[in-house]
């Protein structure tokens, strides 16, 4: 019998939900279990103590000295480490609209000194090399149930490298943006949410983080100009999910 994978799973600061998507993979959540042994996954099971890790996943941004000891925990002690969720990827809101945090706590307690030892938000991505990294606030749970079982399996998980826009087409959704004149981050987003936003007639929000490579952002900035967006407007949009300036 094959032995099974150690799997951790440890979250930064974030609003919890990339950690509990995880678990709303229901019954599929037992085939992952044939591969996997869960060795560490605060909001599953009070098991822990083990000292490496085949596979880790981790979520939210790194906000404090804490987030980063324990990123620097993750790295070292597993083999493939996950940036899960668009916090681990991206920074996602807090990264983009917190600012200057220890300026902030100055302002409100008037201590210098950062008793809280918090940093300012940033993704994972940005202090260590990661093995997978997997966007969406919250990402689809079958995307994170496929990567885990391509691994397990020794098969190099599928990365992404298009945007929503494909997917779009796949589907053969009417085009919002150039039908509604609907706000649509879509052609600047990384792909594989399957088009959720769109589906549903609203503009793509941009929750997986802007795609990078030879996407316009300066062209997508200047449609929604064109269409009657303020600009405080469209910044805002670019930069809800990450740290980004069109």
């Amino acid at each position: 019998m094959m032995e099974k994978l150690k799997l951790a799973v440890f979250e930064l600061t974030d609003c919890g939900g990339c950690a509990l998507n995880i678990l709303f993979i229901y019954e599929r959540l037992f085939d992952l279990l044939e591969f996997y042994e869960i060795s560490e996954f605060h909001m599953a099971t009070s098991l822990s103590g083990e000292n490496h890790y085949d596979v880790a996943l981790i979520t939210g941004t790194v906000s404090s000295q804490r987030d980063l000891a324990l990123l620097k925990e993750a790295r070292n002690h597993s083999d493939y480490l996950i940036a899960l969720g668009t916090c681990a990827t991206h920074g996602s809101v807090q990264a983009s609209v917190e600012g200057s945090i220890r300026k902030k706590l100055e302002e409100v307690y008037g201590d210098k000194g950062n008793p809280m030892r918090a940093l300012d938000s940033k993704p994972v991505v940005e202090y260590v090399a990661v093995d997978f990294a997997l966007p969406g606030c919250p990402y689809d749970k079958e995307e994170i149930y496929q990567v885990l079982i391509d691994i397990a399996k020794g098969v190099e998980p599928v990365r992404k490298d298009y945007p929503v826009c494909v997917e779009c087409k796949l589907n053969e959704y009417e085009c919002v943006l150039v039908k509604k004149n609907l706000p649509c981050l879509g052609p600047i987003t990384y792909g594989g949410c399957n088009a959720a936003c769109i589906r549903s007639g609203l503009g793509c929000i941009g929750c997986r983080g802007p795609l990078p490579g030879e996407v316009n952002p300066a062209s997508e900035y200047e449609i929604l100009k064109d269409l009657g967006y303020d600009e405080d407007y469209i910044i805002r949009k670019f930069k809800t999910f990450a740290r980004w300036e069109p």
